[in-house]
């Protein structure tokens, strides 16, 4: 165990941002907390740790890729340890499941074939991936429950005969051993998902049986009591209808919305990949504005952020109100997708726009972002601009505020537009009126039509850009 704990000492982390600590030291996680056992075994073995505000938040739900490297640290350190190259650490698990996958671990779940897709390993995992997770494991080390003792666990689970078949023997063997146990009314309940405190208390079970731990079994500790299985919101839900906690578990409010923004970031630093090129990250949130049922390139990285943040299930609401915008919001059009996490000084124009997080075709993400979502400047950056919410509509968040638009405007869908100022406040899409226009920084001539450059930091006029070598600036 010291090898472990050696090893995941120095990698600090275990969801993207823990750090080491004991039990004892969490403030959410005091002496008799239900499964103060667990969490102090699995923390001071490096095996699970908490954030850097000194919880360790039993309560958040389990990711596959969470899961994955707790498993991971817990038996595979070293192999960890071979495949941490660059070629594997596009996305932040990435040597753990893929050390997971050459051991023979992830046969049979779910995500056999999606270990290195961000998209997929963000998913919570389910107690049946859990169990063949952790059956494949103990099967490979040799310490798993024998067949009259999984015959014997079979008749005691009431809801055996509707598991899917694949699971069967690990389910049974897991039940068998106390591993991860049943609810009061004998179902194993496979589909629910766990929580980071439960993850921690299976995990510590299952070390005492491998023998690595030189402790005896624990009791078992009481699971959480079953719920039902959260089913997908309606792509029409109306504005009732409303989430009371974020993704973890937490309260909505601005501090724990920039808390897993800041986590995001940890996780997929500027520059990093977010997923596989390609890839298509299913959601609810653009259900309303398109109706599609995933998003790929900025609207994958946009799906991504909002689904961590408050949760896949969580209900969808739109508007076009630029003033009524909160932070952890989506800015959505045709053409682009873009999270909503601050303000910041339009380059532009000087306001005050909304500072954002996107990605595009690389699937990088980019949050050194220097333009700024102003509603001066880029309120018609597209088709339809929309913003989407999954705040409730008596939530108490405050908006962002920014300022109100002045000076010229643009459109990001053709890099054109026309410059003056505001008749209206920034609350609707502001429309303009031409006037004097600005300074074309190519001929030093003012122009009313102009066009942007690619980067955004530069005005074109009209006639500029009709030349072959403007267009090409533009381009």
């Amino acid at each position: 165990m010291k090898r472990i704990a050696s090893l995941v000492l120095a990698l600090a982390l275990c969801a993207g941002l823990a750090v080491p600590a004991l039990a004892a030291e969490f403030s959410d996680v005091p002496a008799g907390h239900a499964f103060y056992g667990g969490i102090s075994y699995c923390a001071e073995n490096g095996i699970v740790g908490g954030y850097s505000d000194g919880t360790f938040r039993p309560g958040r739900t389990v990711t596959r890729s969470n899961f994955s490297v707790m498993l991971s640290r817990a038996f595979f350190a070293d192999e960890v340890k071979k495949y941490d190259t660059d070629a594997y650490k596009a996305v932040w698990f990435g040597p753990n499941t893929k050390a997971l996958s050459m051991a023979g671990v992830l046969r049979n779940t779910s995500f056999q074939y999606g270990f290195g897709d961000a998209s997929i390993m963000d998913q919570t995992i389910s107690r049946y991936d859990m169990a063949q997770l952790m059956t494949n494991i103990m099967t490979k080390q040799g310490f798993a429950a024998g067949e009259a003792e999984k015959a014997a666990a079979v008749s005691r689970i009431t809801d055996y005969s509707s598991i899917p078949s694949q699971y069967r023997d690990a389910v049974a063997n897991v039940y068998a051993l106390g591993i991860i146990g049943g609810y009061s009314d004998g179902t194993f309940g496979g589909t629910v998902t766990m929580n980071r405190g439960q993850a921690a208390v299976v995990i510590y079970r299952m070390m005492q049986y491998s023998g690595n731990s030189g402790t005896e079994v624990p009791a078992p500790i009481p699971e959480a009591p079953a719920a039902p299985t959260p089913s997908e919101p309606n792509a029409s839900s109306t504005p009732s209808q409303t989430a009371s906690t974020l993704a973890d578990g937490s309260a909505i409010t601005e501090s724990n919305v920039q808390t897993l923004l800041n986590e995001l970031r940890a996780k997929y630093p500027d520059g990093s990949l977010y997923a596989t090129v390609g890839t298509k990250i299913y959601t609810n949130i653009y259900s309303p504005v398109s109706g599609a049922s995933y998003g790929i390139q900025c609207g994958g990285w946009a799906a991504l952020a909002s689904d961590y943040i408050f949760g896949k299930t969580t209900p969808v609401r739109t508007h076009k109100n630029f003033n009524q915008v909160r932070i952890g919001d989506v800015f959505y059009t045709k053409e682009h997708k873009m999270v909503i996490v601050g303000t910041q000084k339009c380059s532009i124009c000087g306001t005050t726009g909304y500072a954002v997080c996107d990605s595009g075709s690389s699937y990088k993400v980019a949050w050194n972002y220097t333009a700024t979502l102003c509603p001066n400047c880029d309120a018609n950056c597209g088709t339809n601009p929309t913003f989407i919410t999954r705040y409730p509509t008596d939530s108490t968040v405050p908006y962002l505020q920014i300022s109100e638009a002045t000076g010229s405007s643009g459109s990001n869908s053709n890099n054109s537009g026309s410059t003056g100022s505001s008749s209206t406040t920034p609350s609707t899409a502001p429309s303009t009126t031409p006037s004097t226009g600005r300074t074309c920084d190519l001929c030093g001539n003012s122009s009313t039509n102009w066009f942007w450059s690619a980067d955004r930091s530069k005005h074109i006029c009209s006639s500029c850009y009709a030349t072959p070598s403007g267009k090409a600036f533009v381009a």
